[in-house]
């Protein structure tokens, strides 16, 4: 069975509230997308307007983040320099992340920060980057994100053709590795990525745009 991970790109907490308050008991790991305006140039919490407090109180544990004892929480990291917040993420409570490749030249110094805390790590890659840079970095790697689209940070976007290819070419040399993908993500495209080799499935507007949000999570899992 493949594994859909509800996400959203959240411009505050009660987004986060909202939308996985709806799909409680229904999956495993919800992911959000962290923007910060550079990497990719929309912003997302907590780097539009002044709420990086209220991060830091999550992160003294004066306050929780929303559902973080139901959820495996992933936070894809679209920022510029990740290595400078994943501690505070880890403090938060995530338990998973995705470092992009093209987003720093520290990859080997995010992966050590992240394995320490018994975390996961797996690297992002968009469909025009170059997969062969994360070639030395597999061995450590927990899966692999592909990008379903170079424009990132933002919701519906369609899927690039060009990214299930570069996911067969990838799966068929390194069948071990978990292949997860993140945008374009629909009852449409599901199968044809699943005969591509992915295995996990990051989708929001399938999901939350939907009339029926439980049954168009129910729908996609049982692709």
């Amino acid at each position: 069975m493949i594994e859909i991970i509800p996400s959203t790109i959240p411009q505050n907490l009660n987004i986060v509230r909202e939308r996985f308050g709806k799909i409680l008991g229904m999956a495993k790991k919800v992911q959000i997308d962290i923007v910060d305006g550079n990497y990719a140039p929309s912003k997302t919490w907590p780097f539009n307007g002044n709420q990086f407090e209220e991060m830091m109180k999550i992160v003294r544990e004066e306050e929780k983040f929303p559902y973080i004892d139901e959820f495996v929480l992933e936070i894809d990291m679209l920022v510029l320099h990740p290595i400078e917040y994943i501690s505070d993420f880890i403090s938060l409570g995530a338990k998973s992340f995705v470092i992009h490749i093209d987003s720093t030249d520290h990859v080997e110094e995010c992966i050590e920060t992240i394995k320490s805390a018994n975390c996961e790590i797996g690297l992002g890659v968009k469909p025009s980057g170059d997969i062969s840079v994360i070639e030395s970095f597999l061995p450590e790697l927990d899966f692999v994100q592909f990008m379903g689209n170079d424009r990132v940070g933002y919701n519906g976007v369609d899927i690039d053709e060009n990214v299930v290819e570069m996911i067969k070419n990838f799966h068929h040399s390194h069948s071990s590795v978990p292949i997860q993908i993140d945008i374009g993500v629909n009852q449409k495209t599901i199968p044809t990525l699943k005969d591509a080799g992915v295995f996990s499935f990051v989708s929001s507007s399938s999901i939350f745009n939907a009339p029926d949000v439980k049954e168009a999570l129910t729908n996609l899992q049982s692709l």
